[in-house]
């Protein structure tokens, strides 16, 4: 795997903009869990902790296969 340098300017609008509760919990749901996994590991990357919980708890609430690892 390798890794990229992210300026600040575009780290703090990729937050700004993946951190809207109201963006999280529309996309969410219907996203996969490892979409979810990925996206919050990218967000904790850049220092948005709680943003990254956001998404997850967003996609856990309609998360009902049991296959799946984010059960609400």
């Amino acid at each position: 795997m390798s890794t990229t340098a992210i300026d600040a300017p575009t780290a703090a609008r990729f937050v700004d903009v993946f951190a809207a509760a109201d963006f999280a919990g529309d996309v969410g749901p219907r996203m996969s869990c490892t979409e979810v996994d990925d996206l919050a590991r990218m967000l904790r990357a850049v220092g948005a902790d709680t943003a990254a919980e956001t998404w997850v708890a967003a996609h856990a609430a309609e998360d009902q296969d049991e296959d799946d690892h984010h059960q609400a």
